[in-house]
């Protein structure tokens, strides 16, 4: 009985854990324009890139970015139906920027969104995030990040956990 109650405990504890591990923290100028540039869906649930851009944009102003811009998407482009349609979305978004001088871009990779096969159906959410200078392309920040959340928790509710968690290690001038 002992070691079922501790096989139950240890299983609940993993339930929500997380990861994440990050690069370098060059700091950035909170003041500079910011763009959030189309992520990358790795995933099979249809939208999870969009609605991880939505998110990364309110917590980049959370957090005191005073200027976040997104990159307008073409209407045509989303009617591709190609496994590089992100990749497409992302050089696009990354040429507009540099167009319209922008210094800053957040880029993304959605990993996973989704709620695990079983009787909780726990919800999984996965990134990773780059901060470029655009001036020289040179990558200042990156982080991966995933976790999996509690049975009763949304999808997106974990989503921003991890968001939020890879965001807030960003250091800011």
């Amino acid at each position: 009985m002992r070691h079922l109650v501790l096989l139950v405990t240890g299983l609940l504890l993993l339930a929500g854990c997380s990861t994440l591990h990050q690069g370098t923290r060059a700091a950035v100028p909170q003041a500079e324009t910011w763009a959030v540039i189309p992520f990358v869906n790795n995933t099979e649930t249809p939208f999870a890139a969009e609605r991880a851009e939505a998110i990364s944009t309110a917590l980049l102003y959370a957090r005191g970015v005073q200027r976040v811009v997104t990159a307008p998407l073409d209407p045509a482009a989303d009617t591709e139906a190609l496994p590089d349609r992100g990749l497409k979305r992302r050089e696009a978004g990354l040429e507009w920027a540099k167009k319209q001088n922008i210094r800053y871009a957040l880029v993304g990779t959605v990993t996973e969104w989704r709620y695990k096969v079983g009787l909780d159906g726990e919800p999984v959410a996965g990134m990773t995030l780059q901060l470029v200078d655009l001036k020289d392309d040179k990558v200042l920040w990156s982080g991966s990040a995933g976790k999996s959340g509690w049975s009763r928790e949304a999808v997106s509710a974990v989503a921003q956990q991890v968001l939020e968690q890879l965001i807030s290690t960003i250091a800011l001038l």
